[in-house]
């Protein structure tokens, strides 16, 4: 079980020490979408000024992959299906903890899926100040470190697995 001890040196996803356990575990889901130039979708976040990829809190009655199909439409305007399940995010090291403007800390337990887009336009939402894809090699400064090691981890999956960015 970790402590406040323990947490000396973790970062929040977007670096920013914390030194107490998160008040509350959510489970959520996360795509990474993937143009037809192998950039990915990134969105600007409202609520903190960061890049980061489209996805949120799981509802009651949903599956996880359903999850991610809503959040996705919701802060992007697209829909899509999930392809490969890319994987679960639970430890604290792997930039899992999100500190909101209000001070709650949340850590997320995050099922990370390639997604492929179905229809829609690209839209702002109310939770993006901008959207936009971009060169996983040239993203913006300010994109959170949970984007970064998450799509690192896809690109690594689909050279292993052969998995598809597009269909």
């Amino acid at each position: 079980m970790t402590k406040a001890g323990d947490l000396m040196h973790q970062t929040d996803f977007t670096g920013q020490p914390f030194t107490r356990i998160p008040d509350y575990v959510r489970a959520s889901g996360t795509g990474i979408i993937f143009n037809e130039k192998n950039e990915v979708l990134l969105q600007l976040r409202s609520d903190n000024s960061w890049w980061g990829l489209p996805g949120g809190g799981m509802d009651p009655g949903e599956s996880l992959s359903e999850c991610t199909v809503r959040e996705v439409y919701e802060e992007t305007g697209l829909w899509v299906h999930v392809g490969c399940l890319i994987k679960v995010y639970s430890d604290i090291s792997d930039y899992t903890v999100v500190q909101y403007p209000d001070g709650n800390l949340v850590q997320y337990v995050a099922a990370v899926y390639i997604c492929h887009k179905d229809s829609g336009t690209l839209t702002i939402s109310e939770e993006s100040l901008d959207i936009g894809y971009f060169d996983p090699s040239q993203f913006p400064e300010k994109t959170v470190l949970s984007t970064k090691l998450r799509v690192n981890d896809a690109l690594q999956h689909i050279s292993e697995h052969k998995c598809s960015t597009t269909r």
